[in-house]
């Protein structure tokens, strides 16, 4: 009996002292007074105006579940895209990407998908994904 807590005990520590610790996503900081990231005014170009590329543009949250299967959902079928997270950047900047975003979808949720012809799906609704984006 002792010999099987003890072993039990050992599992134990061992499992505590070996699992993967998860790091914190670092993600990157606005910039005081504009909301942008350094690095991400691009991004931040295409985020306010989507039609101005030639890839759909995603908008995103790093929380939001149903944005994750979107993506995986176009990864899976290498469908070009550009991801805007929109929780990466800071006001005056998020304020901007959210209006642009209710032009497309007035409730403002996530995801919202829109080409550059200016369709648009909200949520990841795969039939109207795949209609809008001519998939099979």
């Amino acid at each position: 009996m002792v010999v099987a807590v003890v072993l039990v005990f050992f599992c134990l520590v061992v499992v505590l002292l070996y699992r993967k610790k998860k790091t914190p996503e670092k993600r990157p900081q606005p910039a005081p007074g504009t909301g942008i990231p350094a690095g991400m005014e691009e991004l931040y170009q295409v985020g306010v105006d989507p039609c101005s590329g030639d890839v759909p543009v995603m908008y995103t949250l790093h929380t939001c579940r149903h944005c994750v299967r979107l993506k995986d959902f176009l990864d899976k079928r290498h469908v070009r895209h550009t991801l805007v997270f929109v929780d990466d950047f800071a006001d005056p900047a998020r304020k901007e990407l959210m209006n642009t975003l209710r032009s497309y979808n007035p409730r403002g949720s996530f995801p919202t998908l829109v080409t550059p012809e200016g369709r648009s799906v909200v949520g990841f609704r795969e039939e109207a994904v795949k209609e809008m984006l001519g998939l099979k």
